[in-house]
């Protein structure tokens, strides 16, 4: 594979190997975004840190309001609004710095969320310019707040099969608008909602933009959750409500479009969101296991929790890794568009819906990531971390919720390799002559069966390995290959993480020269022996489903590498981390 530093398309990760200086990682904040991290930090510290309590009852959201307000006349609603509604203009990466920071405020971080990126984009993404100007200045001050009705009772994932309808009155003046919603984050207090419903008997959904002044909106009562209880959580009961004709949103049967690429940017910002949530869940075991004493010594001394610490602050800085890369790939590919003479409006659908693969993944990843931290953390506190007066426990309840909304990551991690096989199909990306260039590499170089001695030689093995699977799945499942939901999920597995070990090697590798250099290059080290397994498993059980003996030797041959001290590893890793508390690089 060739080293490249043009724009990369959206899969291609798999067939060409990136330069590390074309990628986008926290390390490359600006001043800008550092000062905008800090001012939301700051805001919240003051806010809401000391009385987090609060947002896990249902006081939340009665303060949710207010609070929204507050943040609006900071100007912190509006990051990436064009100014001429309020906002200020900035990019995907601004967008994501401010958004790992402003969804890390407990319960009340799902009422930022949804203010900022489930409300705003789909006006940003398909609003013309009388929705813009007439919604966005009070979204972005907080004058009208906002929510997103996509789920159903009896559609959840399958979003198109929703049954809100929307008829066209007798009069022809505006439609009708019938049907119910559930699980609407901010309904108890929103005065606007984004409503997905079927024009008749279209077969596709539509968007209309929906004000509650309109009449004939009902709510339920708030939901009773495990976690994140300070949110506002209803159901929502649309009965005979107006809605002008000129508050359709896009064009007529484009919902379901609207929806998949308004949730493509809200899976990567959620992938940004509960990096920071990890590590606010690390720094507590961490401090914990530096207070905590057990047999004379501090619980960080022990080999046992240190091994935790490690693991934990490896996948922190893989989730890192993957989210601002992506980032910095949406911001290139708009840039590419906005040179090619595509309008803004066009540039900003496109460069995100092109990473719509890695948005996915991104979410699968971080999510679960996210939940083994959180638990660990909850581990080294012992039965402390088990008491609902602890912080653990409540970020612990909280962060189960992640892996189901903004779809389930079963969903996801089908939906990415859907989208990857979708681009070969229409020869966007060339997965066809890549296995047959993998599977020639295999016959010509047979040293490639021999254990890998670095990071770069077991990615590029990894990358082969999935697309010679690809390939044997493609060839005997492709006609029904929807149906095969396991495998689907297991090429997604591998697909991860080749991405995720290359994210991290990436932006190690342009760390060459700083001090850090040493603990990335160890940090990398760790997130190798724990991609590795994952990926074997992975393969091994699609050969086993397609019986095929042979490629499950070749996976097992590329998957091998040089032994090394891992424990040694972890040990000096996990002392790091422990010195200074927290997650800091």
């Amino acid at each position: 594979m060739t080293t490249t530093k043009q724009n990369l398309r959206g899969g291609a990760f798999l067939l060409v190997d990136e330069d590390p200086t074309n990628v986008f990682s926290p390390d490359d904040f600006t001043e800008e975004q550092l000062l905008l991290r800090k001012s939301v930090q700051d805001f919240l510290q003051q806010k809401v840190e000391s009385r987090y309590q609060d947002f896990d009852s249902e006081k939340g959201h009665e303060i949710a309001p207010g609070l929204l307000e507050e943040m609006g006349e900071m100007g912190f609603l509006g990051v990436g609004v064009p100014e001429a509604y309020g906002g200020f203009e900035a990019d995907f990466r601004t967008q994501l710095a401010f958004g790992e920071i402003a969804y890390n405020a407990w319960s009340f971080g799902l009422s930022i969320g949804v203010q900022t990126s489930l409300g705003v984009a789909p006006l940003l993404l398909y609003g013309n310019d009388y929705q813009k100007a007439k919604y966005l200045p009070g979204i972005v001050s907080a004058a009208i707040k906002s929510c997103y009705c996509l789920t159903e009772p009896g559609a959840g994932s399958d979003a198109n099969s929703g049954k809100t309808q929307a008829v066209l009155s007798a009069d022809g003046s505006h439609y009708v608008l019938d049907g119910q919603k559930m699980w609407i984050t901010n309904s108890g207090f929103a005065d606007l909602f984004f409503v997905f419903a079927k024009i008749e008997n279209d077969p596709n959904l539509s968007c209309f933009i929906v004000e509650k002044a309109f009449g004939g909106i009902r709510l339920g009562a708030e939901e009773k959750k495990m976690g994140i209880k300070g949110s506002s959580t209803r159901q929502v009961f649309f009965e005979n409500v107006p809605v002008p004709l000129e508050n359709l949103l896009g064009e007529r049967g484009q919902g379901f479009k609207i929806a998949l690429n308004v949730l493509n940017t809200g899976r990567i910002k959620m992938s940004a969101s509960v990096t920071g949530k990890a590590k606010r869940g690390f720094k507590a075991g961490v401090q914990y296991a530096k207070e905590r004493v057990q047999f004379g010594k501090t619980l960080g001394s022990f080999g046992a929790i240190q091994h935790k610490i490690a693991e934990m602050g490896s996948r922190i800085y893989t989730m890192e890794s993957i989210s601002y890369r992506i980032a910095g790939a949406i911001d290139q590919q708009y840039d590419a568009l906005m040179e090619g003479g595509s309008s803004t409006l066009e540039a900003k659908f496109k460069s995100i819906a092109e990473f719509a693969m890695e948005c996915a993944m991104a979410k699968v990843h971080n999510t679960e990531a996210e939940d083994f931290i959180i638990d660990e953390s909850l581990q080294i506190h012992g039965g402390m971390g088990y008491s609902a007066e602890s912080p653990i426990e409540t970020m612990y309840r909280n962060s189960r919720i992640n892996r189901i909304y903004e779809g389930t990551n079963e969903i996801n991690r089908m939906l990415s390799i859907d989208m990857l096989l979708r681009k070969a199909m229409q020869g966007q990306l060339d997965l066809a002559n890549g296995a047959l260039a993998a599977k020639q590499a295999l016959k010509e170089q047979p040293e490639l069966f021999e254990p890998s001695k670095s990071l770069p030689e077991a990615i590029d093995k990894l990358k082969k390995g999935f697309l010679i699977t690809a390939g044997a799945v493609a060839q005997k499942l492709l006609p029904h290959l929807k149906e095969e939901q396991e495998i689907l999920m297991q090429l997604a597995d591998m697909a991860i993480q080749v991405y995720a070990l290359e994210s991290c090697y990436l932006r190690s590798e342009k760390a060459q020269g700083q001090s850090s250099y040493p603990l990335r290059k160890q940090l990398c080290q760790i997130q190798l022996q724990r991609s590795l397994p994952v990926f074997r498993q992975a393969g091994q059980e699609i050969c086993f489903a397609l019986e095929n003996p042979k490629l499950l030797r070749t996976l097992e041959a590329l998957c091998a590498y040089e032994p090394f001290n891992l424990k040694a590893v972890r040990r000096e890793v996990a002392e790091y981390f422990i010195e200074r508390g927290q997650y800091e690089l």
